[in-house]
Order: structure tokens, then sequence, then C-alpha cells
């Protein structure tokens, strides 16, 4: 799956596919120890360096978001350059708040071992008691600890919730709903087959509580009373998938709303509109879509413990009575089939997909969200809320389950799907129309996200990490990037700006990063290496002039160690030598290279420091702009480019 070009709206990041960037961009604390100081090489000269002209006017103080009010509608969180309607839209949307029962509450949070246990396997747990099976090809990479370190729920392509009926099978162990058929046995035996041998003790204790809480459960409800009969094979479990209420006041259901249990040969009435019969005589599998209401209650019981519904089509906006969304949707099904031009949502009567979630991810006082706390199945969460949710592309899956002239046909992403490949296309040719008016490029910048930014710190919850909150990265990401983008086209930091263009995309570690390209205007672009040593700097600054600006070239813009040093660096696995070319030679000078990018200046001046358990000299230095270095405190790369090349690399996904 392509990876996202950046939208208006903070939600299309958390739902952004990730990649990789070019250059290093770790934002782990390293040690910082120099060579032991020497008068020659570490005292400040009285002779004036013709070089520092880079260093001058640098800022004082890091940039720090600017606190603002919370909602006046919701008391949602709000950060600064956040619009007013991001999180309920200016008080249209409302939705009931989450009910989580007080010893559900105190495994998400508490410091006690079993909590910490059930937090830190809580994809396991989820797992084990969820309806539905979960099937998606993960990035081994990412979610293997030991090869990253970083935990990262990476898929690739679409993700599936499938229901499967509950037939015996020879050899197989009854997983998923099956499970819940014997939850009322103390001695809970068919869970504890699941347990792993080396946490075994831990996972009972977990499980053991974890059944009692969803007890209260109306899915558990049902299929705990097929334990008790004497053949589960005459049996039949009717899902309700088209499940409606009005989320406004309330949002848990009731047994009777989202099943139904009976036994074959008895009457039975059409209980629900849309559904799913599970048998007990095969083993047949259903898919359960994201724009069904039980989607969410299905998948993720740790989430939605009570059943609660998720989005569905049918939630109505602040101020519209449920009667008349329902009114409207009775008018639909009695004469919209037919009818491609009408709206099948309401139109503005309802809320969206992505308003509904915008307004569930949202910090608000005194309001416990259990998603926040999810660790590593929020992850799981946020990428499942991802391009194939956007209203269009619902509307049009909708469509074709609701209308049989629909079924089976084709349907073109257009332009305004943001990431498909018409999108992509259309960007990209926009891009070299700038080039083709303006001229080639001059400066490539890439800023990525510091997870360790004290907005982002400060927000966190005990005992929390910035990988556990990829909501609030993101949202701090824009903000920041917004006073970026404030600090190239306003003031005018890197020269008077004619065209830019830029995406934001998401690294394999899962953290948000941009890629600028700036067209300068006449006198400001770059075309000798005198210009490029007023911008650009790939050298360590002197430590005892420029103490802050050396530690943070020493945190941000220190690539590797790889190569022979470490040649397991991503780098470098499986290459005779560092894919970025590091590091790279010494050189007196800032020369013009051949491939339209510079050869910097980076003397063989003795300074090193250690990063990451070996020493490293200027040679390992990514080029960057102190100014923006020191202001925003995050890796910021910048490189004089004159190539049309790095268009190219902008929208390589086309």
């Amino acid at each position: 799956m392509m990876s996202r070009v950046y939208h208006m709206h903070v939600f299309v990041l958390i739902l952004s596919v990730h990649c990789t960037i070019s250059e290093e961009d770790n934002d782990e604390d390293v040690e910082m120890e120099d060579v032991d100081d020497d008068d020659d090489t570490t005292s400040i000269s009285n002779v004036p360096d013709p070089y520092d002209m880079v260093y001058s006017k640098l800022p004082t103080n890091t940039h720090k978001l600017k606190s603002v009010e919370d909602c006046k509608h919701c008391y949602a969180k709000k950060f600064e350059r956040e619009s007013m309607g991001f999180c309920c839209r200016k008080g249209k949307i409302k939705l009931a708040n989450p009910n989580t029962p007080p010893e559900l509450m105190r495994l998400w949070t508490s410091a006690d071992s079993d909590s910490r246990h059930f937090r830190d396997n809580i994809r396991f747990f989820n797992g084990h008691f969820s309806f539905t099976s979960l099937y998606c090809h993960l990035d081994s990479d990412t979610t293997n600890i030991s090869k990253h370190p970083i935990y990262t729920f990476r898929a690739h392509g679409q993700m599936y919730h499938n229901i499967r009926s509950f037939g015996k099978q020879d050899g197989l162990d009854r997983s998923h709903l099956e499970l819940y058929f014997y939850d009322d046995d103390p001695s809970l035996e068919h869970r504890y087959r699941s347990c792993r041998k080396e946490q075994c003790q831990k996972d009972k204790e977990v499980i053991t509580q974890l059944v009692n809480i969803l007890h209260g459960n109306p899915y558990s409800e049902h299929l705990r009373s097929m334990g008790h009969v004497d053949d589960v094979d005459d049996y039949h479990i009717t899902l309700n998938l088209d499940q409606r209420m009005d989320q406004r006041r309330y949002n848990t259901p009731t047994t009777s709303e989202v099943a139904a249990v009976w036994v074959e040969g008895s009457e039975r009435r059409r209980q629900f509109e849309n559904s799913v019969i599970l048998q007990g005589k095969n083993r047949d599998i259903y898919g359960i879509k994201s724009y069904h209401g039980c989607y969410d209650a299905l998948s993720y019981p740790l989430f939605f413990p009570r059943g609660e519904l998720g989005w569905h089509t049918d939630i109505p906006k602040e101020g519209v009575p449920y009667e008349t969304v329902m009114a409207a949707r009775a008018a639909r099904l009695a004469h919209g089939h037919n009818n491609r031009s009408s709206n099948p949502f309401g139109g503005r009567l309802c809320v969206s997909v992505r308003d509904y979630y915008c307004y569930k991810l949202q910090m608000r006082p005194g309001i416990f969200n259990p998603i926040l706390f999810g660790k590593r199945l929020f992850q799981q969460f946020a990428d499942k809320i991802r391009a194939d949710l956007y209203q269009g592309l619902v509307d049009s899956l909708h469509a074709g389950e609701g209308r049989a002239d629909s079924v089976g046909k084709r349907t073109v992403l257009a332009t305004s799907f943001i990431g498909g490949p018409r999108d992509m296309r259309r960007r990209y040719m926009d891009a070299m129309a700038l080039v083709r008016r303006y001229g080639k490029p001059d400066i490539f910048l890439t800023m990525t996200c510091n997870p360790n930014w004290d907005e982002i710190r400060q927000e966190l919850y005990p005992g929390q990490t910035p990988q556990d909150r990829p909501d609030l990265v993101v949202r701090v990401f824009r903000a920041k990037l917004e006073e970026l983008k404030n600090k190239l086209l306003k003031k005018d930091i890197l020269g008077k700006v004619r065209a830019y263009v830029y995406v934001v995309e998401f690294q394999k570690r899962g953290l948000p990063h941009a890629h600028f390209l700036l067209i300068m205007e006449g006198r400001y672009k770059l075309t000798c290496p005198e210009q490029y040593d007023r911008l650009i700097s790939a050298e360590l600054p002197n430590k005892k002039k420029y103490l802050e600006l050396y530690k943070l070239v020493v945190k941000h813009m220190m690539h590797g160690p790889c190569g022979a040093l470490n040649p397991e660096c991503s780098c470098t696995k499986g290459r005779p030598s560092c894919k970025n070319h590091y590091p790279r030679p010494f050189n007196a000078a800032t020369l013009q290279g051949k491939d339209s990018y510079p050869l910097y200046r980076r003397r063989e001046d003795g300074c090193k420091a250690m990063v990451r358990k070996e020493w490293l000299d200027n040679r390992w230095v990514v080029p960057y702009n102190p100014h923006l270095l020191r202001y925003f405190n995050c890796h910021i790369n910048v490189e004089a480019c004159g190539s049309i090349k790095a268009v190219k690399y902008m929208f390589k996904y086309i």
C-alpha cells in the first residue's frame, strides 16, 4: 500500500502506512562523550572562523507549543494550530462516553504485576477473547522486539476480521467465540490450554479476571448458553450485523439486540435485517466489515467490554432527531435501491466515519478512554482505521452489498481520495508543473518527529512511552510542522521561497516525517559552494562556543554507526556498505558534486563524539541547518538540491 500524502486533518496522519527515509533519524538518547580536550582543537580561537557564518543568529530557546483552551463543546484537549472543529465539529458530534468496568480499568491503569502483564501482552489477551479472528500480513521486523527494539504494528495490505461457524473438526481446539461456550465451567480448562508455557501462571491469573469481567458482555451471555445444550450441532447462532442505536445517549446493546440462538427445525422468524448465521455443522467463515456496527465490539472486546457499538451509517449528529434518521433510512430502503445518485447515508444528518473516530480518540479530563491505554492493541486498532474506512470508499462497499446492480462492479478511486493512485499522479504532475514554471528545486529538507518532545512527554499517562500513543505523536508533529512552514514560508529563514512541495510519510518505526522541496526566488537560489556554506553544515560544531547545538547534532544528526562498525545496522544489513554512503570522505572545503548534490565541507579536525558506543567524526554528520536544528530539537536534514530527481523521490510510490 502506498504511503499517504499529507492531509489537512491530523487523522490522516494516524492512518497512513509506514515507509523509511534516506537518512538516519534515530531520536534515542545517545552518549555524548568527547575525546580529551586539546587546546589546539577545542579552545575558542581569537582568529575568527570564516565558516562560522552558518552558526550566526542561532535561537536561544527551543520551540514550544503554546497552551490552548480545551474545546468548549466536548472538553477535548486541544493543541496549537488545531482547527476548532477537529474534535467534534464545533458541537455537531456528540457520542456516549465509554463505560469501563472498574475491574478492567484497574488492569488498564494499575502498576500491579498482573496489570503490567496484561498491558505488556495486550494483543495476546485481546486475540484470546476476540469473537473474530484477525488475518493480515505483519511486518516481522517491526513486530519482533529482538530485531527491532521499538515495537510497531505494521501490516502490509488489507486487514480482515472473520468469524467462523462452530462445527467440530478433528484435531482442532476450540478458539475465539467457541471458547465462550464453556466460560461457566469453573475450571476454565478450555481457556488455560492457550496459556504460554513460559508465562502460564501469569496468563491464568489475567484470563480468570477477564472471564469474570466479560460475563456482562451481551455476546458472551448468548454464547455461554451453548455450553449447557446437549447437541451443539443442531444449533444456529444469528449475529445481528445491522445494529443501530442513538449513540449520543447510550451505546450498550441488550442481549436480544446482538444475537439469537435457535434450534434447527424450530420455527424461526427473520429477526434481523442483516445478519450472519453460524452453524454447528460446518466451519464456514464470514467477514465482519468495518461498516458493521458490531465490528469493534466483536474484534476488540477489551476496548468495548459491554458490546458497545462502533461506527455505523445512521448515527445522528447533534440536534438531528433519531426518528428523522430512521425515517430517511426507511425511505431509502423503499425507494433508493436503483437510484445511484441518492446518498445512502442520510447526507448531512449523520456522523461520518472520520468524525466518529476523531471524537473517540480524544483526551478529555475526567473521562477514562481505554483505547488510549491500549499500547500495542491501540497501534493495531489505529492501523485498521485507514483509507478503507474513509467515507467515499465505505459508501461504495456498502452500496455493493445493499444493491444487487452494484455487486462485482469495478470502483475507480477519484483524485479526491487521499493517497490513491490518481491522487498521487495528480500531485506529481502538479509538482512538475511548478518546476517547469519556476525552475529546479534548490533545497531538499526532511523533518522527523522527535518522540521526546516535551509536549509529547507531558501528555503521556503514567507508565506510557511515545510508541504507545500514535495519536499524540502525530498531533504534536502536525503542530510543529505548521511552525516549520511558518519559518520557511513567512519568516524566510532560508531565504525567499517562490514555490514549494511537501509530503508527509511514516517511517518504519512509526514516526511521521515530512519532505519539503523549496524553489527559491532568483537572488536566493543556491548556485555555488559559498552559498551552500551559509545555510548548511555537515560538521560537529565547536563544543565550547555552541554547546547546545553540539548536543543536538550528536543526538539527532549523526548517522550510524553502520558499515564495518555495525554490519547489522538497517542501512548496511545484506549489503557490502552503507546504502546512504556513510562515512562520507573528509573535505577541506565544500565542492560541487556530480549528481547535483554538493560534497559538503567535512574537515579532519580531530573532533569526535561517542554515539551508540562508537567514536564518530565529521564524516558521519548528516547535513543540517543550525538555526532549524536548534529551534525544533529534532532530526532535520537540509540539503542543497539542483535536480528534478528529488521530485520523483517525493512521489516514489506512483
